[in-house]
């Protein structure tokens, strides 16, 4: 457990060892609130670009809203073969990363309405 950050205890109730990473971020950078040891050092070599992709992921939000026309954007998914990667996109340049081995069978709803009140 991590022993006090709330978003990551309640995210490790729904999906156990398999939460890789939460990370905050802004314009300037991000904030890891939890890394996996396992994805430690892959992350490392990793972050600064994942972190430039999620500024221009959260720079299309509106576009996304307006072309859906179903309300406010809440998260987007990618699953790969390794993990599931959920971005939270809050305001134009700030949002939040959570990352699960892909295999783990999380209940979608309660695990992005966590993250999202947590913004």
């Amino acid at each position: 457990m991590t022993g006090g950050d709330e978003l990551v205890d309640a995210l490790h109730e729904h999906a156990g060892d398999a939460l890789r990473v939460v990370a905050e971020y802004d314009r300037d950078g991000y904030d890891l609130r939890y890394v996996r040891d396992d994805v430690g050092a892959r992350l490392g070599t990793r972050a600064d670009a994942i972190h430039r992709d999620l500024v221009l992921e959260g720079i299309s939000r509106e576009h996304l809203e307006g072309l859906f026309d179903a309300g406010r954007l809440h998260c987007t998914m990618h699953r790969f073969d390794q993990l599931t990667a959920f971005h939270f996109a809050d305001a134009e340049h700030t949002g939040l990363f959570v990352s699960v081995d892909s295999d783990a069978d999380v209940p979608l709803a309660t695990f992005a309405d966590a993250c999202w009140r947590s913004l």
